[in-house]
């Protein structure tokens, strides 16, 4: 596992595109939109087990 914006910029990477720099605005931006728009729904995780 790892932080979201490591996932957002191993994805950028992945589709050949210039990811943003650590300290982008733009990276917290996205982040942030896509942690608002995840809240409430459900976790579900292949290694979390009840």
């Amino acid at each position: 596992m790892g932080s979201l914006e490591r996932r957002i910029r191993s994805c950028m990477t992945g589709v050949r595109a210039e990811p943003y720099s650590f300290d982008a605005q733009q990276l917290v931006e996205l982040a942030t939109y896509l942690a608002v728009r995840a809240r409430g729904l459900r976790v579900e995780t292949p290694a979390v087990r009840p």
